[in-house]
């Protein structure tokens, strides 16, 4: 790298447990945030959180119990709803982009800055490689999992 020129980061970020740490109320609060009616909120909301389970305990089943949050893994439907919690995250990159507190990356010079991507649980973000930069990306981070639950896992990210 030349003097001058500014070196660039891609943090591959792994959250623990993802579906598992879906606060119900966060998700109802993105959907609200952006824009989706009060009645498909309301279906949505209905068909996750209706789950019930029972579990085997020394070969004999228990009695049925509700979870207070989480997303079914393997429902098809879940990896959609995850992007929608996501979008928290997505809101708060995008408002530290917009006031250049962070700065994301292009790969020409027409080409859109990219400051993240997000599918389903796995999420890449892309800052300048700089103190402040790391700093800022880490309370954007600890402010997301102080609000959503989420937690990132740092043994794999």
């Amino acid at each position: 790298m030349n003097k001058g020129e500014r070196g660039f980061i891609a943090l591959k970020l792994d959250m623990a447990k993802a579906y598992d740490r879906v606060q119900w109320v966060f998700l109802e609060r993105v959907m609200a945030r952006l824009g989706f009616d009060d009645r498909w909120i309301k279906l949505i909301m209905n068909c996750v959180s209706s789950v019930s389970y029972a579990v085997l305990v020394n070969g004999h089943k228990s009695r049925f119990f509700n979870p207070g949050r989480g997303l079914r893994e393997g429902d098809p439907f879940s990896p959609y709803l995850f992007l929608l919690y996501a979008e928290g995250l997505s809101a708060l990159i995008n408002k530290n982009g917009k006031e250049k507190k962070i700065h994301g990356l292009k790969i020409c010079n027409r080409a859109p800055v990219v400051s993240h991507l997000l599918f389903a649980d796995d999420c890449i973000i892309f800052a300048r490689a700089s103190l402040e930069e790391a700093e800022k990306l880490k309370e954007i981070l600890m402010d997301y999992e102080k609000e959503s639950g989420q937690m990132v896992n740092l043994d794999k990210s």
